[in-house]
């Protein structure tokens, strides 16, 4: 489905004029409520359609709509014993069986769309300006997770046949968020055809994790931050006068670096109707984030 809706975005924009681009590099996230005590990273493929930015006047929009796809990513066991250990010495102790220790491969994949709107407090032409602005954005990806369910005992059992007391099972966790805050951009000609250009971002950003294994969900607070930086190649570009407007049909390309994270530092935990706050869960690990590191090559055309 949101493969779907890029494509169609995609073909509506390319009518006016855009940018697409194929990135490809690293990914990596790390969180408490996933049981991910230390970092666990893979390669990701990235497909965008960007308006990095377009003019009325001075005032200047811009947008990117991605698709992230991960390779898989496998969580070792060893690295969440310890958390398994307290919480199997709690359960023990109140009476329960022991806690689960999954042994989890992650995919991730998602959409994540942001805009921009500002002003260009310099703006001498297309290719040098220096624009302050608003980003608005919406991010919606999907961890799909597969796991062999295992109890902290088998895990120290040394035989042979541990993987008889092995359960397998398959879980989904939805992430839904929004985000706002500054956004910096800009663009300095190199000589007539090569251009440099980057921006930043920094944003509040909220929303709701949802988990259908556990039939829990997550209320979320926390901060996105973003850093491209490229360069922007125009091979042709021409301005032909129509009566009283012109037309300055360009084509380009891009070749560029992304840097991306999302840091979860609050979070509320709804099972079963019942909600607790981080605060109240310490110390255990109960922020997340996600971050990416891709190189990117882009080819487009505007009016």
């Amino acid at each position: 489905m949101k493969k779907v809706l890029l494509m169609v975005v995609g073909v509506s924009t390319m009518m006016l004029g855009s940018e697409i681009e194929y990135g490809s590099g690293s990914f990596s996230m790390k969180g408490g409520f996933l049981g991910l005590t230390e970092e666990i990273s893979t390669d990701v493929t990235t497909y965008s359609l960007v308006e990095r930015h377009s003019n009325v006047s001075d005032f200047f929009y811009g947008y990117d709509v991605t698709w992230y796809d991960s390779d898989l990513m496998k969580q070792g066991e060893h690295t969440y014993d310890s958390l398994a250990s307290s919480g199997n010495s709690l359960l023990s102790n109140s009476g329960s069986s022991s806690l689960n220790i999954p042994a989890v491969e992650h995919r991730f994949q998602g959409l994540d769309v942001n805009v921009r709107v500002g002003y260009d407090v310099i703006h001498k032409d297309q290719d040098n300006f220096l624009g302050l602005g608003l980003l608005v954005g919406l991010s919606v990806p999907v961890l799909e997770e597969t796991s062999s369910e295992r109890t902290l005992s088998d895990l120290n059992r040394k035989e042979s046949d541990d993987s008889s007391n092995d359960v397998n099972f398959d879980s989904k966790t939805d992430i839904k968020t929004y985000k706002i805050g500054p956004t910096i951009t800009f663009q300095k000609s190199l000589n007539k055809k090569v251009s440099i250009y980057g921006t930043g971002s920094y944003a509040y950003q909220t929303g709701e994790i949802e988990n259908s294994y556990a039939d829990a969900k997550y209320t979320v607070d926390g901060t996105f931050q973003e850093y491209n930086v490229g360069l922007y190649f125009t091979p042709f570009t021409e301005t032909y006068k129509l009566g009283w407007f012109s037309l300055s049909p360009r084509l380009y390309a891009t070749l560029g670096y992304k840097y991306s994270k999302w840091d979860v530092d609050e979070m509320a935990i709804n099972l079963s109707g019942k909600e607790m706050s981080s605060s109240v869960l310490d110390p255990l690990a109960t922020t997340f984030s996600m971050e990416s590191s891709v190189g990117y090559f882009g080819v487009g055309y505007s009016f």
